[in-house]
C-alpha cells in the first residue's frame, strides 16, 4: 500500500536530497574577508577583489545526492515487493552515510587548505534527518515484512 508510513518517509528524504542540492554546506570565513563556500555546486571562493571564483567541482557529492533523490522515490513505487524495497533502503542508508562521509571528507580537505572561522550549514542538519528519516523507513519496511510473514505462517 502507498499509504504506509515508509512512503511518508521515503518522501521525506526525496524532498531532503532536494533541498541539500540547493543550500550551503559549509562556509570559511578568511582573514581577509574571503568567504569560501561548499555546496553541492562546487568550492567557491569570494573576495573583495576577483570576485568569486569555483575552485573544485564537487561530482561525487553531487552524483550521490541525485542517486539518493533516485532512490527513494524509486523505493516508493516497489510497495507491492517487499523484499527489493528492503534491499533498496538498505541501499539507500549506504548510500546516505557515502554522503555523510563525503561532506566530512571535503570539511576536512578544506580546513587544512584554508584556515578561518567556520560556520556549518543548515544542510549539516539535513544529512543527519536524511539518514534518521532513511532508517525509519527501512525498519517500517522490515516491520511490514515480518508481519506478513507471521500471517503466513499462520495459514
Amino acid at each position: 500500500m502507498i499509504q504506509r508510513i515508509q512512503t511518508v518517509y521515503l518522501l521525506l528524504t526525496t524532498i531532503l536530497s532536494v533541498i541539500f542540492l540547493n543550500g550551503h554546506l559549509i562556509k570559511f570565513t578568511g582573514g581577509q574577508k574571503n568567504v569560501l563556500d561548499i555546496s553541492s555546486a562546487g568550492i567557491r571562493i569570494t573576495d573583495n577583489i576577483d570576485g568569486s571564483a569555483t575552485l573544485w567541482i564537487l561530482l561525487l557529492l553531487t552524483s550521490l545526492v541525485l542517486l539518493i533523490l533516485l532512490f527513494s522515490f524509486i523505493t516508493v513505487f516497489f510497495y507491492r515487493k517487499r523484499k527489493i524495497q528492503l534491499k533498496l533502503a538498505g541501499g539507500l542508508i549506504i548510500l546516505v552515510c557515502l554522503l555523510i562521509l563525503g561532506s566530512a571528507f571535503y570539511y576536512f580537505f578544506v580546513t587544512l587548505q584554508y584556515s578561518g572561522e567556520i560556520r556549518l550549514g543548515l544542510n549539516m542538519i539535513i544529512l543527519a534527518g536524511m539518514l534518521l528519516v532513511t532508517y525509519l523507513a527501512y525498519r517500517g519496511i522490515r516491520k511490514d515484512e515480518e508481519l506478513v510473514k507471521s500471517y503466513d505462517r499462520l495459514r
